[in-house]
C-alpha cells in the first residue's frame, strides 16, 4: 500500500506540469499582449499620446482570470507545485494590468 493520497502527484510529474504550463502561459501571455495591442491600434513606431491602452490591459486581465482559474483545477487534480506557479503567474499578470489601468505603466 501507498502512503500517499491518489490526490497528491509526485514531485517530478508536478514540476514537469508546472515548466510546461509556465512555457504555455508566456506563448499564451505574448498573443493575448498582442490582440489587445492590436484592438488598441498601438502603433510603437508613430506613438499616439491620446491613444487607450484600456483595450490592452482588458485582456490581460482577462487572462489572469483564465490562469487563476486553472489554478483552481490543478489543486483539485494533486498539482501543489504547478497550483502555486499558476498563482504567481497570474498575481504578476495582475500587477502589470494594475499598473496600467493607474497609469503608473507607459507603453
Amino acid at each position: 500500500m501507498s502512503d500517499r493520497s491518489s490526490l497528491r502527484r509526485g514531485a517530478g510529474e508536478d514540476w514537469l506540469v508546472a515548466i510546461l504550463l509556465w512555457v504555455l502561459d508566456a506563448v499564451s501571455g505574448i498573443v493575448v499582449l498582442m490582440a489587445g495591442l492590436g484592438e488598441a491600434n498601438f502603433n510603437m513606431f508613430e506613438p499616439d499620446p491620446h491613444a487607450s491602452m484600456t483595450p490592452v490591459f482588458t485582456y490581460m486581465a482577462v487572462f489572469a482570470g483564465v490562469i487563476l482559474v486553472t489554478a483552481i483545477g490543478l489543486h483539485r487534480l494533486g498539482y501543489r507545485v504547478t497550483m502555486w506557479g499558476q498563482v504567481l503567474v497570474a498575481s504578476v499578470t495582475l500587477a502589470f494590468c494594475t499598473a496600467g489601468f493607474s497609469g503608473g505603466l507607459v507603453l
